[in-house]
């Protein structure tokens, strides 16, 4: 252990620094769901362990690709023997590493999942960690490589066709009696999730309310509905993944992403056609906030997934943002109540704001009240005037009536 430092505090998932394999006494608590279509990747990580010069592997992909699901699998296996650590609860880069270190004296496989947040700071640390323990080797679980010599990168995909139907007819089938038969409409589902496992979680918890051609309808029209329900995730839905990735990018990074937001196809990262920096869209490419497509040609392919353009073509532009960010700091609402606040300026009526924040319609009435209250405002059209005054949201019909 580090001279001058506490010891961190207790990993929320698992034990501290050496976690036991999970149904052995580590591993996030509770039953871990049975996985779907990923035998392929699972083969992949077996043949790179077995090989002993890969000390150091990052397993990486976009957000809700299954990657902790894929680690606790692996983790799970008797050979090699691994132990399970959960960097997420550990903010300070210094106890995570003290954390990282001591899992990996007993010389064998570490598995560390959320690695993200500190992933800039552990970077130069591991290769002397992993100098100090010869017998040590550590699977670092995150959305972006380490990129340090010797690293052997394995690109988590999103599930295949068929294992996205699988996993979404399962998880359904726990929510309500059976899907359509419609299997276009369910592929058509599949498509604007992005073949992500935890979109599809998300999307099958909705799927007790409401049938899969009206949960696509509200996908498309970028309505936040993926959330809920019970999964591995450390996040309450998809925008909370993907945003906890937008709030890492640079300045530059964000201004690209919005502007490649507008292109529904595939690019190239010199494409003029996106009036991008290059180097910014490659950066983009190794965070996963862009997918790679599989080569046709001397020069990549770029796409990005439904799910992040969603969310960025959610997000206000620069200037509103700011002047809403200016004006808000003297403003009483809280954050859920200014999201409610501007979907009444949009003209949704209380059950429709349940419908699209996911909560109770009494809960969304004592919102919008309150909304009112803390605005001094006597009806909900008064509430409109304060959002549309203050920049914060152009008003539109709601197309989806619900």
């Amino acid at each position: 252990m580090a001279s001058g430092q506490a010891r961190p505090e207790r990993p929320a998932r698992g034990d501290s620094a050496g976690a036991d394999r999970p149904g052995g006494g580590g591993g996030p608590g509770g039953a871990v769901p049975p996985m779907v279509g990923r035998e392929a990747e699972l083969e992949l990580l077996r043949g790179r362990l077995a090989d002993p010069s890969a000390r150091l592997l990052t397993m990486t992909g976009p957000a809700g690709v299954g990657k902790t699901r894929l680690a606790l699998a692996l983790a799970a296996e008797p050979v090699p023997a691994a132990g399970y650590l959960d960097l997420a609860p550990y903010e300070r880069s210094g106890a995570a590493l003290e954390a990282l270190s001591a899992a990996c004296a007993d010389d064998r496989l570490v598995v560390a999942d959320h690695a993200d947040h500190v992933i800039e700071e552990l970077a130069p640390r591991v290769p002397r960690l992993l100098a100090d323990r010869p017998g040590a080797r550590v699977l670092v679980v995150s959305r972006e490589p380490l990129r340090l010599y010797g690293e052997r990168v394995l690109r988590v995909p999103p599930l295949a066709r068929a294992a996205s139907l699988e996993l979404l007819r399962r998880r359904a089938a726990a929510v309500r009696d059976g899907l359509p038969a419609d299997g276009a409409g369910l592929e058509r589902l599949c498509e604007l999730l992005d073949d992500l496992p935890l979109a599809i979680e998300f999307a099958a918890a909705r799927l007790a309310r409401m049938d899969p051609g009206e949960l696509a309808g509200r996908l498309r029209e970028g309505q936040d509905v993926l959330r809920g329900g019970s999964t591995l995730s450390r996040h309450a839905g998809m925008r909370e993944a993907i945003g906890w990735s937008h709030d890492r990018l640079t300045g530059a990074e964000r201004a690209v992403l919005r502007t490649l937001a507008v292109h529904e196809g595939p690019f190239s990262p010199a494409d003029a056609a996106t009036g991008a920096d290059p180097a910014v869209v490659e950066a983009l490419a190794a965070k996963n906030l862009l997918a790679r497509l599989p080569a046709s040609g001397a020069e990549p392919r770029l796409r990005m997934l439904n799910t992040v353009r969603s969310y960025v073509r959610s997000l206000p532009s620069p200037a509103r943002e700011a002047a809403a960010r200016i004006r808000f700091q003297a403003r009483p609402l809280t954050q859920r109540e200014l999201e409610v606040a501007m979907l009444v300026a949009r003209g949704l009526t209380d059950r429709q704001i349940a419908g699209r924040m996911g909560i109770a319609e009494w809960t969304a009435a004592h919102h919008v009240r309150a909304v009112m209250g803390k605005l001094n405002c006597t009806s909900r059209v008064h509430v409109a005037s304060w959002v549309i005054r203050d920049s914060l949201v152009v008003p539109a019909t709601d197309p989806s009536g619900g």
